[in-house]
């Protein structure tokens, strides 16, 4: 049983066109005709056309391919630029919280050891000077001493004491 077709109406397909059908039956009437040149072309063309494209495609994914790798590289230097700066400043920022907390323990410590009575290191060194400048006079009374006569020394000693 062979049945018949009819548009949305219920008219025949094949006969009539309104007059809104007849711009896109046209255009589709040029597409197919596009198409079936372009078929023919390529039959008459085939492994010429064919090579050709596949020359084409390989400058194309060339192109591609260096575009793509100068973004990466310029990319990857941004990204390095930027984590050296940022490290940097972090090695800088480390370094001052060390300083500052060396100053602080540096002052606490003096400080607890002041309270507890041992010099500091400048009393140190001006007590060692004072040692010093002690030493040289001791021996210079010593040196004197043996200098001077012995009766001398022995009168000086037999004196009676003050009495106290």
């Amino acid at each position: 049983m062979a049945v018949r077709k009819t548009g949305k109406l219920g008219r025949k397909v094949r006969g009539r066109r309104t007059r809104a059908e007849l711009p896109i039956v046209d255009a589709m009437h040029q597409i197919w005709l596009a198409g079936m040149g372009a078929l023919s072309r390529v039959q008459k063309e085939g492994p010429r056309a064919f090579e050709t494209l596949i020359v084409d495609g390989a400058e194309f994914i060339g192109q591609g391919r260096a575009t793509a790798e100068k973004m990466l590289r310029e990319a990857i230097d941004t990204v390095q630029t930027t984590v050296g700066e940022r490290m940097k400043s972090s090695r800088d920022q480390a370094a001052e919280t060390w300083e500052n907390l060396e100053k602080i323990f540096h002052g606490r410590v003096q400080r607890v050891l002041h309270q507890a009575g041992v010099p500091t290191s400048t009393e140190i060194r001006a007590l060692s000077k004072r040692v010093d400048h002690l030493n040289s006079s001791v021996a210079q009374l010593a040196r004197a001493r043996r200098a001077t006569p012995r009766r001398a020394v022995a009168k000086r000693s037999k004196r009676p004491a003050a009495a106290a």
